[in-house]
């Protein structure tokens, strides 16, 4: 009875907390991006690293070793060639470290986040409970600041520029739709994206619902005008639904519809899409080249587009076990598992259907730039492909021994270094990137 009571006073205690402050400041000044390390030569990639947990930073990590260690066309490091990487949740982890230390932080990682023994609160923990009532078992102690103190520091996403330019993704819980830590996405708020710390901005990429309170950031929409791809979205009958959504979510931040959104709650980018393509396409909304560069579309004459999925496969029996085996647990999560799936192969096929459009409306930004700027360059020369590599990929062993690693923040020594070999190995068996090193 004691320990209930002592729970129940936990409980109601965290939820006369103090809000927590929010993560971003007001747009002051020159509106800016973030850049990131130009890319070497015309051979260009753009990588999507999907989320999950320690699991997803291994398996990536060992593909970003792979891609440093192995030459492109030019004799340089396929690394760096990377233009780009989107990334959710585990694998912002690793991504936004990337961003910020480049190719010598690939050596570095593992002691920085892989190797530490990350305990973070669950239901059978009293706090966590609490935590509950909140919004999350894990409040920013155990999210944020953790990752400041062990990880990132006070670097600020402008700091970003030892490695390629990374855009981290997160979802808007109230719009229900991606929200990426972009400048495009900022101007919804009329905040800037620069002065927000790398560990807030990955811990909301990595908030996953329950486990983890959402990170807040706060509007400031009504001092900027709205960005004009809203209206023509809006407009735009033909424009899709998650850009319409998107578009709305705009006016919702502006304060002037009857959301009055004065906050935006972020949680896990996975919810959304957990591969990271969905904000690429919404950002597409400002016309060529976006998403991409104009530094990097201006110098390129092929860009891979590359799909890291370190899905996690659910071990599932029912099926193999009667008309009644179905339970609780596997009703519970097989749902989720099944909208999780089929929204990941939805954003890819999406992305891959629309891009020869892509192509055209790059083809055509080129040869609308003064001959200068193209250094000689036939405008039309640049093609655009995609390949995606999953667990499956894998050597059969491998898979069978790693396909349902849980998605945890922190994993056992011998699997990190399992699931490291397995990313590095996919990349040299790569069918897509053989092609692109050697034509």
């Amino acid at each position: 009875m004691r320990g209930l009571l002592v729970a129940l006073s936990l409980a109601v205690s965290a939820c006369a907390t103090t809000p927590v402050a929010p993560i971003n400041a007001p747009l002051n000044g020159l509106r800016a991006d973030i850049e990131g390390r130009a890319p070497v030569g015309d051979d260009l990639i753009v990588l999507a690293l999907s989320g999950g947990g320690a699991r997803a930073a291994s398996f990536h990590l060992g593909v970003l070793q792979a891609l440093r260690d192995t030459s492109g066309r030019d004799g340089r490091p396929l690394s760096e060639h990377i233009a780009l990487i989107t990334s959710v949740s585990g694998g912002s982890v690793l991504a936004a470290y990337y961003g910020l230390h480049g190719d010598a932080g690939l050596d570095t990682f593992d002691a920085a986040y892989l190797a530490r023994d990350w305990r973070v609160r669950g239901p059978a923990s009293p706090f966590g409970l609490a935590g509950a009532l909140r919004g999350g078992m894990n409040g920013p102690m155990q999210l944020r600041n953790w990752l400041a103190a062990n990880v990132y520091g006070d670097a600020t996403m402008g700091d970003m520029r030892a490695g390629p330019r990374v855009i981290l993704n997160a979802t808007d819980l109230y719009n229900a739709t991606p929200f990426a830590f972009t400048q495009f996405f900022f101007d919804g708020l009329c905040s800037d994206v620069r002065q927000v710390r790398v560990a807030d901005a990955v811990a909301a990429s990595m908030a996953v619902p329950v486990a983890f309170r959402p990170v807040v950031m706060e509007s400031y929409g009504g001092r900027c005008a709205t960005p004009g791809w809203v209206s023509r979205a809006l407009a735009d009958r033909n424009a899709g639904e998650n850009m319409h959504q998107t578009a709305h979510a705009f006016q919702n931040y502006r304060g002037d519809t009857a959301a009055q959104q004065r906050f935006v709650h972020l949680v896990d980018g996975g919810v959304a899409d957990n591969l990271g393509m969905l904000s690429l396409q919404m950002m597409r909304a400002d016309g060529a080249p976006a998403p991409l560069s104009a530094r990097d579309v201006v110098q390129a004459r092929r860009i891979l587009f590359l799909v890291v999925n370190a899905e996690y496969i659910r071990p599932r029996t029912f099926q193999q076990e009667g008309t009644d085996a179905i339970g609780a647990y596997e009703m519970m999560y097989s749902p989720i598992d099944v909208a999780t799936d089929v929204a990941k192969r939805a954003s890819v096929d999406v992305w891959r259907a629309q891009l020869p459009e892509y192509q055209r409306a790059l083809r055509q930004w080129r040869c609308g730039l003064v001959e200068d700027r193209r250094d000689g360059m036939r405008c039309d020369d640049i093609t655009l492909s995609m390949d995606v590599i999953t667990f499956r990929d894998m050597e059969p062993t491998e898979y069978e021994a790693l396909y349902d690693t849980p998605t945890d923040v922190s994993l056992p020594r011998e699997t990190v270094d399992a699931l490291t070999r397995a990313g590095r190995g996919v990349v040299q068996r790569n069918a897509a990137l053989a092609e692109f090193r050697q034509n």
